[in-house]
């Protein structure tokens, strides 16, 4: 698995200068729909900038952009058009996109923003620059072409620097945990088996030894445990299951007292998803590696954390396990005991997401007293059909835990959107053999599985569920991770801290 550092150095004025600089820049200006320089600047290059405007036409639309190459002087400067100023604030993700293709075969930029974004828009805006800066390719022969740009200057005057400077810090920060998450996704399936993701936790242990720890239980721990149904996905597969715990003592201290009362971050790690017995038909098949991303989310979300420093309590716990037809695999019909002792008629093996994830959370409620439980996982098509690429669904038996997520997802651009937890739906999920079955009707897919979830939520325990199967990896001609939701958790992160 490769390192994503961010090889950037990135820094913050309150100040444009009106001065050639010795060094020449790509300098950046923003320009609205009607062609007007955005961010009230003054200087020099302004003139350029607005004859480039008036010589090529430039209509300001989401993205376009036009350059002068200053062949003369050195100066490179790039205009980038943001389109209508009532719309400006949910155009960051573009723009943050073109800026960096724009500036990217530059040695160094200044980005000039002015007194246009605050410092909300202005961490959106970095993310998904260093989003677009993202590269996967160790098994590549050839590489792309070499990025050569090393520093970017931001000019923001609208919000205190200081407040800048803080949304630049969460946002790097964000960045280099939500590269982890895209690394580990995109890996190949013969690489990233869970032994080796459960590695990549371990490896965290080591870079951040001062306030992580981890601990990796195997099957046969598992056992010991009763968790029946984690065992009943990963016995099929000559790869043994595993289940990372990682502890992040950024309040408590690592080597003081235990964790107390944690945020609670539980990931579904299914390294590659066959279906089992219940085997998927070829097509797509491949994407199936991606069935890991709750689990590379919460990797990547403990990253930015301690990246960050956050000084909060936090255990993450990633259930890692391949979903393999063999003579060993789960059939339809078989009856398993979770770790809380529930029994769980299985009808399809391809409904293993759930079945992982119902013993971790079992087992992070039994070893630790959470104040929040959040988990992630591509658990459902349905919730694909229902919300598409845009929002992952959000179940939750908590008002706090509800609101602070959409909060958010809305701060960062990484949506959520509520979805229902009716007993009504829950009536599908009753088994006429055991306690209950690992799938409901047609009607309402991922609904049933996050009400399959909550039977393993104890009594007065805040949880949500976070169902990613429609954002966590892009297909077609920009197949890949996103890392989602590492930006949303990371600042669900940061807005508990002062609760801590």
């Amino acid at each position: 698995m490769p390192a994503s550092p961010l090889n950037l150095d990135l820094s913050i004025s309150d100040k444009f200068s009106s001065k050639k600089t010795k060094t020449p820049l790509h300098l950046v200006i923003f320009a609205d729909s009607d062609a007007n320089i955005l961010g009230n600047l003054d200087g020099v290059h302004l003139d350029r900038a607005n004859a480039l405007i008036k010589v090529s036409g430039f209509k300001g639309s989401v993205g376009e952009s036009v350059t002068d190459y200053g062949i003369d002087n050195g100066q490179i400067i790039s205009v980038i058009g943001t389109g209508s100023p009532d719309k400006l604030a949910n155009q960051m993700p573009k723009l943050g996109k073109t800026t960096f293709n724009t500036i990217k075969n530059s040695k160094s930029a200044l980005v000039a923003w002015g007194d246009v974004i605050c410092q909300k828009h202005f961490g959106q805006f970095v993310n998904a620059l260093l989003h677009a800066k993202y590269r996967f390719e160790p098994y590549k022969s050839k590489k792309d072409d070499k990025i050569t740009l090393s520093a970017i200057q931001f000019i923001n005057t609208k919000d205190a620097k200081a407040d800048y400077e803080n949304a630049l810090a969460i946002a790097t920060a964000t960045h280099i945990g939500q590269s982890l998450a895209r690394d580990v996704a995109n890996d190949a399936p013969n690489i990233m088996t869970p032994a080796n993701l459960a590695k990549a936790a371990e490896k965290l242990g080591k870079d951040y030894k001062d306030v992580v720890s981890v601990n990796v239980l195997g099957e046969k721990e598992m056992k010991k445990l009763g968790m029946g149904c984690f065992l009943a996905v990963s016995q099929g597969s000559d790869n043994e299951g595993k289940l990372a715990v990682i502890e992040y003592h950024g309040k408590t201290g690592k080597k003081k007292d235990k964790l107390k009362n944690p945020i609670a971050l539980v990931g579904k790690g299914i390294t590659f998803d066959t279906g089992g017995i219940s085997l998927k038909p070829s097509a797509g098949m491949e994407e199936m590696k991606y069935d890991m991303g709750g689990a590379a989310a919460m990797l990547g979300t403990i990253k930015a954390a301690c990246e960050a420093r956050l000084p909060l309590d936090m255990v993450v716990i990633l259930a890692c396990a391949e979903n393999m037809p063999s003579g060993k695999a789960t059939r339809p019909s078989d009856i398993v005991t979770a770790m809380n002792g529930m029994s769980v008629e299985i009808l399809n093996t391809d409904a293993e997401g759930r079945l992982v994830l119902c013993d971790a959370l079992c087992y992070v409620q039994d070893n630790y007293k959470p104040r929040t439980i959040i988990d992630a996982a591509t658990l459902t098509g349905a919730c694909v059909i229902a919300l598409g690429s845009v929002r992952s669904g959000l179940y939750t038996n908590d008002e706090d835990t509800l609101l602070a997520l959409e909060e958010a997802g809305e701060y960062t651009g990484d949506l959520v959107w509520q979805m229902p937890l009716d007993d009504a739906y829950d009536e599908q999920l009753k088994s006429g053999f055991a306690d209950v079955q690992n799938i409901g009707g047609r009607e309402g897919g991922s609904i049933t599985a996050a009400c399959f979830l909550k039977r393993f939520i104890k009594e007065g325990q805040a949880w949500a569920h976070l169902d990613i199967a429609g954002t966590a990896w892009s297909g077609g001609d920009n197949k890949g991770a996103s890392g989602r939701p590492v930006p949303m958790l990371m600042r669900y992160l940061v807005s508990q801290t002062d609760q801590s």
